[in-house]
């Protein structure tokens, strides 16, 4: 199961990372921002991703996880991190395409990313020694899922214009990431098998990138 995990990663990270860079070129060349923005979101998504799963690797190939305790809690922050930034991204990328500004969605979001970086960065989080904490699971957890959630609703109310279908798309998988996410923070601390469902929720993060690599 460890080297499933490994190879899983490894091509998970390097997917993302190349596919992320070939849009972004992709935008260059055609001179078009959006493409651009999203190429950058991506390989966000992937660098960010890697400071978590990089050290994950490193120790199924060696001693274990027990003995990575403080880079897997890090590299968990810095994901924690970036994976927010991303929502601000995808948000851009959005209004980019559609033309549809919101100066209150633009201050909601912005106020949800500095309540969950506050949140990320209470010493509760335990990050050195890679705390499980339920409570700070949730609780940082809580401005993250209600940014997602705005999200979803721009992205399904815009999806159902025509022109704008990708959004539909990315907005029902940013949903099964969510779903995912959640039991792995409620649930793994319980039934540590739960904590399988990050599988799913990384293929949902990396069929986002190939809808927009796609379109």
């Amino acid at each position: 199961m460890n080297y499933f995990e490994v190879a899983f990663d490894i091509l998970y990270l390097v997917s993302v990372i190349s596919l992320s860079i070939i849009i972004f070129t992709r935008g260059i060349k055609k001179h078009h921002k959006a493409t651009m923005l999203f190429g950058i979101m991506g390989f966000l998504l992937g660098f960010g991703d890697s400071f978590h799963l990089i050290p994950r690797i490193i120790a199924h190939l060696t001693t274990g996880l027990e003995d990575y305790q403080m880079a897997l809690g890090i590299g968990k922050l810095i994901t924690g991190i970036t994976m927010t930034i991303f929502y601000y991204l995808i948000y851009r990328y959005y209004v980019l395409l559609t033309e549809k500004d919101s100066q209150t969605i633009h201050t909601t979001i912005i106020t949800l990313m500095i309540i969950r970086f506050i949140l990320l960065a209470l010493p509760g989080n335990d990050w050195i020694n890679n705390g499980n904490s339920l409570f700070y699971g949730i609780l940082r957890n809580i401005p993250f899922a209600i940014l997602g959630s705005l999200i979803v609703v721009l992205f399904l109310k815009i999806g159902k214009e025509k022109e704008y279908r990708l959004f539909k798309k990315m907005g029902v998988w940013i949903i099964v990431s969510f779903v995912c996410y959640t039991i792995v923070v409620v649930g793994s601390g319980f039934i540590p098998v739960l904590g399988a469902f990050m599988i799913p929720k990384t293929i949902a993060y990396f069929i986002i990138i190939y809808i927009g690599f796609k379109n």
